[in-house]
């Protein structure tokens, strides 16, 4: 980059003051604000670059980039904006971090936000007249999304060689199979509370009572079935499971995570399924292990892969197992073994001379 490219960049951000970490960017509450001003802006900013998408709703613009200061070093920050047919509205937001909406109307925006904007847009004429190429190492890594083995990033729980065993064990163990599928609500109960003893929990309680305390709750009627009652559980099984609750949670999730599942067994196995409860669920496989219990563990390898450290997780978003694990780029031990996803600058129009 030469001299005065580099200085007309740090003009604009002095002329746009911006703390870009207190801007309130929530992907659950959707800002919206009614600046025509703004919505001009983004509009005229169209008449600079090419669409990367469109379709019947959207028409979409990534990457354009913020510039920004860190650590008196020159860094940019990928942005993109969105205009949205069907309600004559532009939506901008940051890459990872959620946005806001423009629409008609006479209302100021907030200094930051106008800040922003104003900086994407100053920035982008630059680089439609002066263009500079921007590499994955002049972006501010907390604004983009890598992988990363998660041992880089925290100490890994169990080593290679019990992971190893525990494979080979449940390997042998798919040869159990259950004489039939046809089991009482007791038996299924029976089952449950052994992944409560293998968890510390206290089972001091009858099966009803035990599956209560710990369960999600949403049960769909099952807990109301008699304990001995093959043909009561089997027409459950068919017509009721299916509720919209969570009957087989049978160790409750938080307020949006997912807890352990252990469905029924079928064609001879019982099923359990691990989601955010790493540990809890592990607990279980050794138990189920032990007493040589027929079940399937679809996600067995992913969860070891995850205690040995050698699951591919992603950086500043969520991973796609465990279903709400969100690593930062800050929590990264080893920053250098991130590989960082690749970010593509807009096309621009060519000038008009």
């Amino acid at each position: 980059m030469n001299t005065e490219k580099e200085k007309r960049i740090w003009e604009i951000i002095e002329k746009y003051p911006l703390i870009l970490y207190l801007i309130d960017f929530n992907y659950l509450r959707e800002i919206t604000f009614k600046s025509t001003k703004i919505y001009n802006l983004l509009k005229e900013m169209e008449n600079y670059i090419y669409p990367t998408r469109e379709d019947d709703y959207v028409r979409c613009y990534f990457y354009l980039f913020l510039p920004v200061k860190v650590k008196d070093k020159l860094k940019f920050v990928p942005t993109g904006f969105c205009y949205l047919k069907e309600f004559d509205e532009y939506e901008f937001f940051v890459h990872t971090k959620g946005g806001i909406k423009i629409g008609k109307g006479d209302e100021e925006l907030p200094a930051c936000y106008n800040s922003l904007i104003m900086r994407v847009y100053e920035f982008m004429k630059l680089q439609h007249q002066d263009p500079i190429f921007i590499s994955a190492d002049d972006i501010y890594k907390h604004y983009l999304v890598g992988e990363v083995k998660l041992k880089y990033v925290t100490k890994p729980k169990m080593s290679n060689e019990e992971a190893k065993q525990i494979i080979k064990q449940y390997k042998d163990n798919l040869k159990n199979k259950l004489p039939s599928d046809d089991i009482t609500l007791r038996d299924y109960l029976e089952v449950v509370k052994i992944v409560y003893e293998a968890n510390g929990l206290n089972v001091d309680k009858d099966l009803k009572e035990l599956y209560k305390s710990y369960a999600d709750g949403r049960d769909c009627g099952m807990i109301d079935l008699p304990l001995d009652d093959k043909e009561a559980f089997k027409i459950w099984r068919n017509s009721k499971a299916h509720c919209g609750g969570h009957p087989f949670e049978i160790i409750r999730g938080g307020l949006i995570t997912y807890g352990v599942y252990l469905y029924p067994p079928r064609e001879g196995r019982y099923t359990i399924i691990a989601n955010d409860f790493i540990e809890e669920y592990i607990n279980a496989v050794k138990e189920f292990l032990r007493r040589k219990i027929p079940f399937r563990a679809p996600d067995l390898i992913d969860v070891l892969k995850y205690l040995t450290g050698e699951l591919i997780v992603k950086v500043n978003d969520y991973s796609d197992f465990p279903k709400h694990l969100f690593i930062l780029y800050s929590e990264v031990e080893n920053k250098r073994k991130i590989k960082w996803e690749e970010i593509k600058e807009v096309n621009y129009r060519r000038r008009v001379k």
